[in-house]
C-alpha cells in the first residue's frame, strides 16, 4: 500500500511540474525591406473569454516577469524565441517604421504570401506546457 501512494504521490508530482513549465512559440521576423528594423516589437495577445491581454517585447521586465512571459529577438538572424504559459495566443510585429500596423503571423503569410491568398485572419497558436511550437512566422505588413 505504502508503494502505491508513494508511485501515485510521484505521479501527481511530476505532472504538476509538466504543466508548471512554459511552453515556447518560436519563428522567423518578416519584414518588406532589407533587414528587420531593430525597434521591431514582438507582441502575444492572450485569447480569453474573460479578456485578452496583450504584452509585448518593449513591456517593462516586472509585467513580463509576473505574467511569465520572456521574448528573445534576434534581429540578424530575423528569429524569435517566446517562453509564455500554456494557452492560445495570437502573435503580431510592430515597428516604428510603420505606425499602427499590427503584422500579425495570418492566413496569408501561412499560404506564402501569394496572389491567390485572400485571407488575412490571425491564426490562434495553441501553446502546450513543456513543448515548442515552431515555424510562425510573424509580419504580414502586407
Amino acid at each position: 500500500m505504502a508503494k502505491l501512494l508513494a508511485l501515485i504521490a510521484l505521479t501527481i508530482g511530476l505532472i504538476i511540474s509538466a504543466s508548471a513549465q512554459p511552453g515556447k512559440i518560436t519563428g522567423k521576423l518578416t519584414y518588406p525591406s532589407d533587414g528587420i528594423p531593430t525597434d521591431m516589437v514582438l507582441c502575444v495577445t492572450v485569447t480569453s473569454l474573460y479578456a485578452e491581454p496583450t504584452y509585448c517585447s518593449s513591456d517593462g521586465a516586472a509585467r513580463l516577469r509576473q505574467a511569465k512571459i520572456a521574448f528573445k529577438l534576434n534581429y540578424r538572424a530575423a528569429s524569435y524565441t517566446i517562453s509564455l504559459p500554456a494557452g492560445s495566443y495570437y502573435v503580431y510585429a510592430m515597428t516604428g517604421e510603420m505606425p499602427g500596423v499590427k503584422a500579425y503571423y495570418d492566413e496569408l503569410i501561412k499560404c506564402g504570401i501569394r496572389v491567390e491568398c485572400t485571407s488575412k485572419e490571425p491564426i490562434v497558436i495553441k501553446v502546450t506546457a513543456g513543448k515548442t511550437r515552431s515555424g510562425i512566422t510573424v509580419g504580414d505588413f502586407w
